[in-house]
This record gives C-alpha cells, structure tokens and sequence, in this order.
C-alpha cells in the first residue's frame, strides 16, 4: 500500500509537470467516458434491470397466431385463458391483458383515459401491491365487469388532486358508476399493450355477461396475455408443453381451430416482448460509443508513447538504480490509471448531462424510460471503464519503456531520445486500428442513413401532408338499455352531423371519418371473410384488415384510386353493401383477376355473417404499422353500413394541427357534450413518429462516426507531425544533398497513407462482419453495400490525405543549414 501511495504521488507530480498534455487528456477521457455512462444508464434501465415485479424471470408474454391466415396476434378468448391457467400445466397464473379508451363524464370537461380490462389475479401474477386500498380479489368476481376499479397514481393526482381519502370515492366511465378501491404506487407501470399512453385505471370481471357477447372460442378480444411459468419450468420446457397443449386444443375443437389457420402459441420472456426491438439498437449504440472511446484511448497511447521518448533517461536511471521492469510498468499504469480516473470523474459529471440530453432523443416508444437515471450502477459502471481504459492506453506505452534495455535507454538519452524501429512500428499499428474502427463506424452509419432514406421512399399509400387526426370513443355501458349510441342508426346520425360541422370548418378543404385498421392506426383489427363461388376449404384461411370509412376518406388522405369507384353518400345504411379493397387485397385473394364485382362476406366471431358485399373499387395499397412493415390486404367498407364505437376523424387543411384541435373539440362536443376528443396530431408527425428508432440510431451513430473521424484524423496528423520532428536531420541531409521538395512531399505522405489504407482495408474486413449485428436495423439495403464501403473508404482516404499533408508541407520547408544543427 505504502509504494501504490507512492507510486500515485509520483503520477500526480509528472501530471502537473505537464499541465497541457493532462488537461488534453482528462478532457477527452471525460467526454468518452461521460458518453458511454450516460448511454448505459438506458441500456441498464431497459434491458439489463430486472422488471420491477416479483421473481420477474418467471413472467412471459403469451401471444396467439395464425400463419395460415398470415396473422400474428391474433389474442385470446376467455375459454382460452381458462384453459391456459387450469389445464395447460404451464402456468401457476395466467390474465389478459386488454387496453381500451374509456370516457369519463359528470366532471365540468370530458376526460378521456386509457382502461386495461385485466382478470381478478392480474395485480397478484406481478406481485404489485397498492400504495391506498387494496388490489382485485376473487369476491369481485361479476358475470360483466366488477364496479371496482384500480387507479394510476398519475390519475389520482389529475382527477382528485392525490385526496388520500379517495378510496370509495366514485366516477361515471362510460356512462356507468365507478368506485375507487386502490391507487397504485407512483413507479409502478403496466408491462402490457398499451394505446397510447401508460395506464390510468384497471378493470375487471368475467367478460361473459353485459356488455359482452356469449362467450365463444372465435370471440377473441383480448389482444395478449401475460402469465407466470410454474416454478422450476424452463422457457423451453414451457413452450414444448404449450405447443402440446395448442394440438390438443386443435383437436378437440376443430371449428374454432381450423387446420387451415394453424393456430399456435407463443412465449417469449415479458422484458423482451417489451423491449422489441430496442436490444438490439441500444447494444449496437453502446458497442458504437465504446469503440470511440477506444479510438480516443488509441490516440491517448500514441501520445504517451511519443511523450515516453523524452522520458527514456528517466527510465535508464530508474532501472541503473536497480527498479525492475514489474516496477517500471506499474508506475506507468499508476499513471495513466490515475489520468483515466480524473478523465472518469469528469466523464461521471457530464453523464448527467448527456442523460439529460440523451433523453430528449431518444424515441419515446422506448420503455421504461421512466427508470433512466444515473445512480450507483451507472457510476460503478463509469469508475470500471475509467480503470479499464487507464490500463488500455497506459500499457503500450509502459511495455515500450520497461522492455527496453539499459543501455539501448543510455545511449537514446544521450542523442537526445527517440523512439527504436520497434517503437515506431507499435505507433503505426496504433493508427491502423483506429482507422479500422472508424471506418466500421462510417459504414454502418452509412448503411442506416441509406436505410432511413428508402424508407422515406416508401408510398405509404396516401398523403399526409396537411392532414389532422383526432380520435373519438362512443361509450359502451355495461347496461345495453342505457348506452344511446346502441342502434347503429344512432351511430350514423353522429357521423353525419359531425362530418357536417367539421367540413364546415374555415380552411378545411374535405374531411372523413374513419374505423378500425387505418393507416397508422397502429392497430391490428383482422377479419376473417368469405368469397362467392370458393369452397369452403379455400376460404377458412382468407384474412385481412379490416376499417370502414366514410366516403370522402379517399380524397382527405389522397388515396389512389386503382379501379372501379371509391364509397358514394348512397352507400348507406338503406344501400346494397358494398366494400372497396386496396391492391395488396386484390393481388393476394383475386391474381390475375378483376375484383371488381366479386362478392365477399365478413365473417365476424360469435356474430352472424355480414351480408354480402360487392367489390366496387380498388385503391393503392396502404401501410398502416410503420413504413419499414410488410403490405398486408386490407378490406374497407362504408361507415354509415359499418358504424363502430372506436374512430377517427381526419381533416385536410393547411391550418395547423393546433389551431385545428380546439375547434374540432368545439364541433364534437357540440353534437355529444360528453364525449372527449383526444389524441389529435397531424399525419406526417404520425409517420414521422413511426420512423423515430431509425432515426435516432442514424443520428447518434452518424454523430460517432464523425468523432471517430476526428480522431483517427488528429491521430494520424499527431503520429506523422511526430515523425517529422525526428526525421529533421534526415530530411535536412536529404535535402542538402539535392533532394526536391516534392521528393520530400512523397516520402513523407506515402509513409501517413500506408498506414490510412492500412486501416481501411482491415476496417472493410471488419465492418463486413461487425455490421450484420445490425442487420435487424436495415431496410432495403446490404450488409455489405458496395456503394456505402467505396464512398465512406474515398471520405476516410481524403481526410488521411488532408491530415498526412499538413506535416509533410511543414517538412518540405526544412532550411538543411537549421535541420543540420538541429541536435
């Protein structure tokens, strides 16, 4: 301990003999090492903190599909969540897991929150405990839904100013009487499904009488589940004995499971089914930080190594007095380990900063970003890197200086120090590994810049400039006789009037309102569905997407017409049913066919058949679950033929989404006082919003990329103004014996580019395995892009070139006389 204490006093002594190296030093640490803490405190609250549940290993997500319909997610019915709890032999408990929007009334504003329907053991299967009241017990059982309801710590403090004596207190949701028995702690967050933002309250009940259907296999409204494996069951165990399970439910129900469907279920862990995915962007992101601070550790060892030339007498005079190699290494890692650290707690400082910053980008469809933070792990975290990144770019350099000999160190001393063949080789392969790392970062940000621009080129199938959404929800009450928008009539009466107000608005120039699976509704809502003349075998595995939409839909989004005609005001409730289709559809279900005039049939569970529809149009295929996802069929039909409970209502105007919001509000509330409008943002943030991830990985590796390409720049410019500065004398000589400046120009630029293209071509090896980790991030694009290595291989060659030039220009005005005294 004595000699580490000593060995520290000397470090800080050398440190403050040379302030300026130092404070270059600790600078350039700080700003690497802040950026990764700063980085891994999202990566730590994302992915490698554990949920904040009980024993959250054994929580897994469930999800339905049907590859035979190619449909994913397809959800689970209340016949199926029983099985899963009391005879799949997987689960100790199982609850689905379904968000819904849900208007609360009787206060001097309508208010709209986002409701999870859950089953009775749903806050139990987390092992989540209320901070007021109490959660769901088996007494709240009803045949609907129970009148109970659990509360969002944000919800209480909005809707009853955080009153500790809420408990009991009661609300109107939806039009039924509510009571509050619980409010849940302010951290805790639902790992579910959500609409569009965290939860404000949970229901349940048992989903088997008013306002629900009878129960049936088919009738599979809640859109996943979340369950707890037994204890001692394995993932891969689990799902081997679910898939068993799966079969024999095909089996014995082969209605509701067609073997053309080819149902299946599948389990993936909760935190990954949440994350998505975000691992592999947030590794990839911190691998990409990591590697410039390595490049910066790089250009640290390069200048240490130069400095180590001036010490090499010190060194000689240490060894002459009997200091062993051991001794000498450990004094130059005490210093550079000391250097990292200051360089750590400046990093420690700024990742406050960075996180703050880091923060403000980041998509926020992240998860958890709530828990980002810097803390303990997170400064645990910096002080590890400080240390490893003390050793890395202190050991070369401390190798370098104690393996030489006594007399070599003598002898250099003497001359006035310099670096040996070997030293100078150790520098050049320094500056080929930091241009190999930064043409790996180059490439793959080229490759993600190459990504986000096909993705801009992408037809989404519409136009969403100058477009406004707004989202409505008419309320569906527990009680059928008191629910006045029950008949569809009534549902088309809203429509209407509401359709004719807005229109009426100043500088809106058409307006619709639209149902279900839209483009970027950011739902799924799949139909099953029946073609004229087919056999029954060839239709049990038709599905798409289903929306209905009121006739000026086209024109306000700017879809394409392909074919035939798109919905008229005559197809109405008293009109022959009729339905358009967009391209996907017809190139799917009717190859090398016209549509247009085939009959269809909607077949929804537990409801009787719709009637059949003709085909009277087809538009250009859409998306509506992000640009970079497949094209599926979609099937719309007339609004005022299908009026659901859930839409949304879309304006074109050049007015902004702002000043459109108070006044459809005004417009809405105008027809129905009770009904909340929500959600209202224009199309083009919409799709924008949908492409955040991608940008944000372009934008922060982008901005990598180019530190890494200053720094493997001022490198190579360090490491040849330093050869220059010992190759004086030669240079002089040379040029006394007749040597031309361009002679000099060469020699010493053809030295810098060896080791730039050195670099590259190891950097292009690397690159073409390093990038296919982000191969899940690409879209329309290679790995190994031909085009993206040639242009970002010219850009790293160029600026090589640049750096290599300025010493050598500043060589070839050596005077010989001056460089023949230099020494």
């Amino acid at each position: 301990m004595e000699t580490l204490l000593q060995d520290v006093r000397y470090a800080l002594r050398m440190l403050r003999k040379n302030p300026g190296l130092t404070a270059v030093i600790v600078l350039t640490l700080g700003l690497g090492i802040g950026a990764n803490t700063s980085l891994f405190s999202v990566v730590d609250a994302v992915l490698l903190r554990p949920l904040p549940y009980h024993n959250p290993d054994q929580l897994v997500a469930v999800n339905g599909d049907m590859p035979g319909k190619h449909l994913n997610d397809v959800g689970f019915s209340i016949q199926e969540l029983e099985d899963f709890q009391n005879r799949s032999g997987v689960f100790e408990q199982v609850s689905g897991v379904w968000p819904v929007n849900s208007n609360v009334t009787g206060r001097e504003k309508p208010l709209r929150v986002e409701m999870q329907a859950v089953n009775l053991n749903y806050f139990t299967l987390l092992g989540a405990k209320p901070q007021l009241g109490r959660t769901f017990v088996d007494a709240d059982y009803r045949l609907g839904l129970y009148e109970g309801v659990v509360i969002s710590d944000s919800l209480w403090r909005r809707m009853f100013g955080a009153d500790p004596n809420v408990l009991g207190k009661t609300f109107r949701l939806d039009s039924d009487p509510y009571s509050v028995i619980g409010v849940m702690p302010k951290d805790f967050r639902s790992p579910g499904q959500t609409l569009l933002h965290d939860v404000d309250l949970w229901g349940t009940g048992g989903y088997v009488g008013n306002p629900f259907p009878p129960p049936s296999r088919s009738i599979r409204f809640f859109p996943s589940a979340i369950g707890r494996l037994k204890p001692g069951l394995s993932l891969e165990q689990a799902q081997l004995k679910l898939d068993a399970f799966a079969a024999h439910l095909r089996e014995a129900y082969p209605i509701d499971y067609p073997a053309t469907a080819g149902w299946t279920l599948r389990m993936v862990p909760l935190q990954k089914e949440m994350v998505g995915n975000a691992e592999t962007l947030l590794f990839f992101l911190l691998g990409a930080v990591s590697v410039v601070l390595l490049i910066a550790c790089l250009n640290i060892a390069s200048l240490l190594l130069a400095r180590s030339s001036m010490r090499q007498r010190e060194v000689a005079v240490r060894q002459a007095l009997g200091a062993g190699a051991w001794r000498l290494i450990r004094q130059m890692l005490t210093e550079s380990v000391v250097l990292a650290l200051a360089g750590g707690l400046l990093g420690a400082v700024l990742s406050f900063w960075f996180t703050s910053l880091l923060l403000r980008l980041v998509p926020a469809s992240l998860p958890r970003l709530t828990e980002v933070s810097v803390n303990g792990r997170t400064l645990l975290f910096a002080f590890g890197v400080s240390v490893i990144t003390g050793i890395l770019f202190g050991l070369a350099p401390a190798l370098q200086l104690a393996n030489r000999s006594l007399m070599d160190e003598l002898r250099q001393g003497a001359r006035g120090g310099g670096m040996g063949v070997r030293q100078h080789r150790f520098l050049g392969a320094l500056v080929v590994c930091e241009f190999a790392l930064s043409l790996v970062l180059m490439v793959g940000a080229g490759l993600l810049l190459r990504s986000f621009w096909n993705l801009l080129q992408v037809d989404p199938g519409f136009n969403p400039s100058h477009v406004v959404s707004a989202k409505l929800w008419l309320p569906v009450p527990n009680d059928p006789s008191l629910n006045k928008y029950l008949a569809p009539a009534k549902r088309s009466i809203f429509v209407r009037e509401v359709l004719r107000r807005v229109s009426a608005l100043p500088g809106v120039e058409a307006a619709a309102v639209g149902s279900g699976n839209l483009p970027f509704s950011g739902q799924r809502n799949a139909v099953n569905f029946v073609i004229e003349g087919r056999t029954a075998d060839d239709s049990h595995a038709l599905a798409a997407q289903f929306g209905s939409v009121t006739p000026d839909f086209s024109r306000t989004l700017g879809n394409t017409l392909v074919r035939g005609r798109t919905f008229t005001e005559s197809d109405n409730e008293t009109g022959q049913p009729v339905a358009v289709i967009d391209q996907t559809a017809a190139d799917q279900f009717w190859p090398n066919q016209d549509p247009v005039g085939k009959r269809i049939q909607l077949v929804f569970p537990g409801a009787p058949p719709l009637p059949w529809a003709v085909i009277v149009g087809v538009v250009a295929r859409t998306k509506n679950e992000g640009l970079d996802a497949p094209y599926r069929p979609h099937i719309l039909y007339p609004a005022l033929q299908n009026v659901q409970f859930a839409m949304t209502v879309y304006v074109r105007t050049k007015a902004s989404p702002d000043a459109m919001e108070g006044a459809i509000r005004s417009e809405v509330q105008a027809v129905d006082p009770d009904l909340p409008v929500f959600g209202v943002r224009s199309m083009d943030s919409i799709v924008a919003d949908s492409l955040a991830p991608r940008r944000f990985a372009m934008m922060v590796l982008g901005f990598f990329a180019f530190t890494a390409l200053l720094l493997a720049a001022i490198g190579i410019y360090g490491v040849m103004a330093y050869f220059v500065n010992q190759r004086v004398r030669e240079i002089g000589i040379r040029m006394a014996l007749g040597a031309r400046r361009a002679d000099v120009l060469k020699v010493v630029v053809s030295r810098g580019m060896s080791l730039a293209l050195a670099g590259v071509v190891v950097g292009i090896v690397v690159s073409l395995a390093m990038t296919r980790l982000i191969s899940d991030l690409l879209f329309g694009v290679k790995v190994g892009d031909p085009v993206i290595m040639v242009v970002f291989t010219v850009i790293l060659a160029t600026v090589a070139l640049l750096a290599n030039y300025i010493p050598a220009r500043r060589a070839t005005k050596i005077d010989p006389m001056v460089a023949l005294r230099y020494e």
